[in-house]
């Protein structure tokens, strides 16, 4: 029978040990964390390492922020070799993918059930597969379409405010032409729509304008048969075609240009830029005298806006998968994600804060949020979504704005990509 002393004993090393924390945190560990850089990224991720090591001090977070137009093969290459970070913000729709090929630990353990009740359903399933989830559900998006209200209304052009008043694709070019017009007569040369890449890439931006020329269940809009065997008879129909020449015309009859240009739409040499919710807060902050807002985004059959956004995974080749673990949970938590986006606004991925966020109940974020739940749909492809996205929705669609002849541009992406999907059989 134990003595008074020995349990005081026994009371004070409890006590020392519930002080110390976690096992993973009795020597200062340093996990990386990469993520693409810009568009508010930086400053918001920043403010979340910061919130952590508060609470977390023998856990420091390395950031490494390469731009955006590089991040995505870094970090592929990253994750093939032997030395990848140990954590990164990834595209969401890339997680099946990394998942697949066996780059990423499965992360569903570090949550409650109370926690994945509270995620967005199809940003779970984004991250999902062979039921387990290898990205933590994060953020949200929709498709944005910014104009210069000062421009707009110079040429007595109404831009829509709700959804049920957007415009089809062929209304935002006849409306957005009638500015560029009223802009010319006052000597002012401006392009009608630019994106953060021209001409515009990857699955969320070209991809939105193709399959709005389809509706829920056809081929279009399915883009790739359910086994994952080919892309033909699902890219290349009728609709599809159409959707590409009006795609390439907007090149070719120089509404929009082939050249990135930077910071173009603040500067006033573009009336609108396609882009995403973050690019407000990024506008609202660095250009205070732009006069901006957002309209529905356009289409051309059927409203549609891509969802998902980044997801945290960590990397199955970790040197410290715990402490990862500790600062993806972290940064996909509520306050995690407030701190987020107190420095850098972007949609949340948990319904328990939409009611809580004023920025939501009205302005730029509320349409856009309104837009996301009306009509947001995942972006197509699951595991083979970057076959898909690399090979027809960027290098493709950018043949195709170049002036490249569709037929051709089509099959030679089709026998491409099919080649590649090879690897699902």
């Amino acid at each position: 029978m134990l003595n008074k002393a020995t349990l005081l004993i026994f009371a004070v090393l409890f006590t020392l040990i519930s002080l110390s924390g976690p096992a993973f945190a009795q020597d200062e560990v340093t996990i990386d964390f990469w993520i693409p850089g810009g568009r508010g990224r930086d400053e918001g991720t920043a403010a979340v390492i910061e919130a952590f090591e508060a609470l977390n001090p023998n856990i420091k977070v390395e950031l490494t922020a390469t731009p955006f137009g590089e991040f995505f093969d870094s970090l592929q290459v990253a994750f093939a070799g032997n030395n990848p970070p140990d954590a990164a913000l990834i595209d969401g729709v890339g997680v099946q993918n990394l998942a697949y090929n066996g780059a990423l630990l499965p992360i569903e353990d570090m949550f409650s059930q109370e926690d994945l009740d509270d995620f967005m359903g199809d940003l779970i399933e984004m991250v999902t597969l062979d039921g387990h989830m290898f990205g933590a559900p994060w953020a949200n998006a929709a498709d944005a379409m910014y104009y210069n209200v000062d421009m707009f209304e110079a040429a007595g052009v109404e831009a829509p405010k709700t959804l049920e008043d957007g415009w089809t694709w062929a209304e935002f070019v006849e409306n957005v032409n009638t500015v560029r017009a009223h802009q010319a007569e006052q000597g002012n040369e401006v392009w009608g729509m630019m994106g953060f890449n021209n001409p515009l890439q990857g699955a969320f931006f070209t991809w939105t304008i193709i399959r709005s020329a389809s509706s829920p269940g056809e081929p279009l809009w399915d883009t790739i048969a359910p086994d994952l065997s080919t892309f033909a008879g699902y890219i290349d129909t009728p609709e599809a075609m159409e959707a590409y020449a009006f795609y390439q015309s907007l090149y070719t009859d120089g509404f929009a240009p082939t050249d990135s240009i930077p910071d173009a739409f603040p500067n006033g040499l573009t009336a609108t830029f396609f882009a995403i919710p973050p690019t407000g807060t990024v506008l609202a902050r660095n250009f205070p005298d732009l006069n901006w807002d957002v309209m529905p985004m356009p289409y051309i059959k059927t409203p549609i806006t891509h969802t998902g956004s980044f997801a945290p995974g960590v990397a199955a080749k970790s040197d410290n998968p715990e402490e990862a673990k500790a600062f993806v949970k972290f940064f996909t938590s509520p306050e995690g994600y407030l701190t987020y986006h107190a420095v850098t606004k972007v949609v949340p991925g948990r319904k328990s804060l939409q009611a809580q966020l004023p920025d939501f109940q009205e302005g730029f974020l509320a349409l856009l949020f309104e837009e996301m739940v009306e009509w947001g749909v995942a972006r197509p492809g699951g595991p083979a979504h970057t076959i898909f996205n690399r090979i027809i929705a960027s290098d493709m669609m950018v043949n195709i704005a170049l002036g490249g002849d569709i037929e051709e541009e089509v099959a030679n992406a089709i026998l491409e990509a099919d080649a590649q999907l090879m690897q699902f059989r």
